[in-house]
């Protein structure tokens, strides 16, 4: 059961801060804390010519075309899924290579397309999915609100997602600036245009503290053609025990 907020003053949860943005999370896609560029995703339209023969937004932007750009089916710049048979959490996934999550319409094999009402064979399509751990809401030895787990998490399970109102980044220095004022900001850089602002549309892994030695990290993954953000276990936690990651 989520903890209730005791009577008395509020607990006030720790500002995080980014460098160089105000009152900006500070997160990175990958374990070994390197630093990740997003591009947001628009589907690429140049009708007639293919995307090596236009100026594609997609090859501008470095990243792949997908399902929903207007190019051939044939174009060589599409993201081709993967050929894998189950599981999709290793290095052999290109897919999880690619910080994607597995895409049904492209993933045949593994069993990304499996039922809703069953656990699906493929482990990389937790985020779409919501195959989310319990987690618990409680005062933290650390400082204010902190997260617990209420179940075990092997290493790189999928813990939650982190949720909010997507807004731009000018909006998100405009609210930055007042949320300096209570020293408590949940804002959450997605791409190079927008971030996840938790601060009242969050979840509760918003509440999770910061720690310079973590057993969590975060992972912006694209889902099916849009940057959502994960968060994973970064080794092995049991119940009980409360969530870190890194600002």
């Amino acid at each position: 059961m989520q903890a209730q907020q005791r009577s008395g003053p509020s607990i006030s949860h720790k500002r995080k801060r980014k460098p160089g943005y105000a009152n900006r999370k500070q997160k990175t896609s990958r374990p070994d804390g390197a630093p990740a560029i997003h591009h947001p995703y628009s589907p690429c339209y140049h009708p007639g010519l293919s995307c090596e023969e236009s100026s594609c937004g997609c090859a501008s932007s470095k990243t792949y075309c997908e399902k929903f750009c207007h190019c051939n089916l044939s174009c060589q710049k599409r993201f081709p899924g993967c050929r894998c048979k189950s599981f999709c959490r290793t290095k052999q996934c290109p897919c999880f290579i690619a910080d994607r999550e597995c895409d049904p319409d492209l993933c045949k094999n593994c069993g990304a397309g499996a039922p809703l009402d069953t656990v699906p064979p493929c482990r990389n399509v937790c985020i779409q999915r919501g195959l989310k751990k319990h987690l618990l809401q409680a005062p933290s030895d650390v400082a204010g609100w902190g997260i617990f787990i209420k179940e075990h998490g092997n290493k790189n399970e999928f813990i939650s997602e982190y949720c909010g109102e997507i807004i731009s980044q000018d909006e998100a220095d405009k609210r930055g600036k007042v949320y300096d004022k209570y020293m408590s900001s949940f804002l959450f850089n997605l791409d190079h245009d927008s971030v996840v602002d938790a601060t009242r549309k969050g979840n509760k892994i918003r509440f999770a503290n910061h720690s310079h030695n973590p057993n969590c990290y975060a992972k912006v993954m694209m889902v099916n053609g849009d940057h959502r953000i994960g968060i994973y276990a970064k080794q092995r936690v049991r119940p009980g025990d409360e969530l870190f990651f890194e600002y």
